[in-house]
């Protein structure tokens, strides 16, 4: 009986989303967002960063597709030898 209790005192205590959504409606507005100034040159550095990254991430995945369809047809192979 006492869990049961706790548990509905628990109950009363919660919060449901519309209570919550009433503290936080007009807070959304006023926030304003502040981005830094950025000249040419670090757009352009930044930009080669994320195409050099980008390489990078293209040549491990097509590392990995090559590796697992090269697992994949040994397997079969193997397979198609037992039989």
């Amino acid at each position: 009986m006492k869990v049961v209790k706790a548990n509905r005192a628990l109950l009363k205590k919660k919060r449901n989303f519309r209570d919550i959504r009433k503290d936080y409606i007009g807070h959304a507005g006023e926030t304003q967002l502040q981005f830094k100034e950025l000249t040419e040159f670090e757009k352009k550095k930044i930009r080669d960063k994320i195409i050099a990254q980008a390489k990078r991430d293209k040549l491990i995945e097509l590392k990995a597709s090559i590796i697992s369809v090269l697992i994949l047809a040994i397997l079969v192979f193997i397979i198609y030898r037992m039989f």
